[in-house]
């Protein structure tokens, strides 16, 4: 198949189906793996598409952003907030995580916490929790196809069940006026059932989400206890956080009180 006709049949799967890994392209389209690449390389240089590790989606695509696709962005930062995040945990603890890929890694930096409990509505999470060695519940509910996350209200009536220690969750945006504010609507009523149930909210966030606005909000920074960050806050959102640094180095985290 000739250069420019694989990669029109490129963003013909693209749009049609969202998202495509770079296996199953070349499955598709007879092509080497490398080969592939080098297409997505191409299509990323004229802005057609956005590339992770896992795959490409279409560059105008700003909306529900497939789970595979997440998963592959950002990833070093993201393990360095859940490893900082991780520490806020004490013993015994009973903590939600919601479905996003930054929250995913909570249970990667709980391996052989025995005595943590863990509640969430990722289907992904829930396994790793598994793996893990902790104690694991699901919510249940809906299952959306994009993110792997349950939802509706079967998902918030599950979670309104439990009294959490601390909640971990994270979100598409973070304004500069310091709302926090999410793309899926019903990933977002589902947070606020799990935020009026826990005792202390975590808000992780990677750089790449700074300054960014999505539909739909779901509270101020200002509301949240503690926030791990991959980069320093900007001044205006901190200041408008309420937070103070607390730990600086591979990862930062803001929260209540004296520095």
């Amino acid at each position: 198949m000739l250069k420019n006709h694989r990669q029109e049949e490129i963003m013909e799967i693209l749009k049609a189906e969202k998202f495509a890994s770079v296996p199953d392209l070349s499955r598709r389209l007879y092509a080497s793996q490398p080969t592939i690449r080098r297409d997505l390389g191409a299509l990323e240089q004229q802005g057609l598409i956005r590339r992770s590790h896992g795959g490409a989606i279409p560059a105008d695509d700003k909306g529900n952003i497939p789970v595979s696709f997440r998963s592959g962005t950002h990833t070093a930062e993201k393990l360095r907030i859940c490893r900082l995040a991780a520490t806020l945990i004490p013993p015994g603890a009973l903590i939600f995580t919601d479905a996003s890929t930054t929250a995913l890694h909570i249970a990667d930096s709980l391996r052989g916490r025995e005595d943590i409990t863990a509640v969430t509505n990722s289907l992904l999470a829930c396994q790793r929790f598994l793996e893990s060695g902790l104690r694991v519940f699901c919510t249940g509910g809906r299952l959306l196809r994009d993110s792997m996350a349950f939802v509706g209200e079967t998902a918030r009536t599950n979670a309104a069940r439990y009294n959490a220690d601390l909640m971990f969750f994270s979100a598409s945006s973070l304004g500069e006026d310091g709302m926090i504010s999410d793309y899926s609507d019903e990933e977002t009523e589902l947070r606020l059932s799990m935020a009026e149930h826990t005792r202390c909210r975590v808000f992780l966030c990677d750089s790449a989400k700074f300054g960014s606005r999505s539909a739909f909000n779901l509270f101020p920074l200002a509301e949240a206890d503690f926030a791990v960050t991959g980069a320093r806050l900007p001044p205006d959102i901190l200041a408008r956080s309420g937070m103070r640094l607390r730990t600086a180095g591979e990862a930062f985290l803001y929260g209540r009180g004296e520095e």
